[in-house]
């Protein structure tokens, strides 16, 4: 006779997996981003790196914080002048919060170099 007690499957429930997106359509889904990603103008480039930034702080999560920040510092042109410089300084300070687990503060000046990114792009003028 066969033992029900211990039965693992209900046949009323819905299988949990399938609420879960395929791993065909996430590929796709991570192609599409990075495509998105790579075809952007370097002004909306620099945007999509902020968020990410402001995403890991606000997340508090230093891995990704970090490593947009990282990717911030990497795309400065030092040869620009002073205010790359002066991003430079900014960078590794927000970096320094994050690392300290002061993570609102850091998000609330990305979110200030963003929104000046994002406001110079609307006038025409970089």
């Amino acid at each position: 006779m066969l033992d029900t007690r211990y039965s693992t499957v209900d046949i009323g429930q819905k299988n949990p997996a399938s609420n879960m997106p395929s791993r065909a359509s996430a590929n796709a889904a991570q192609n599409y981003l990075r495509n998105s990603v790579t075809t952007a103008d370097p002004r909306k480039q620099i945007l999509l790196v902020y968020d990410r930034a402001i995403a890991g702080c606000r997340q508090q999560n230093l891995e990704i914080a970090g490593r947009a920040l990282m990717e911030l510092v990497n795309g400065l042109n030092m040869n620009a002048g002073p205010i790359s410089g002066n991003l430079l300084a900014i960078y590794q300070y927000c970096s320094e919060l994050a690392r300290k687990g002061q993570y609102e503060e850091a998000a609330n000046i990305l979110q200030e170099l963003r929104d000046t990114w994002a406001a110079v792009g609307n006038t025409g003028s970089l």
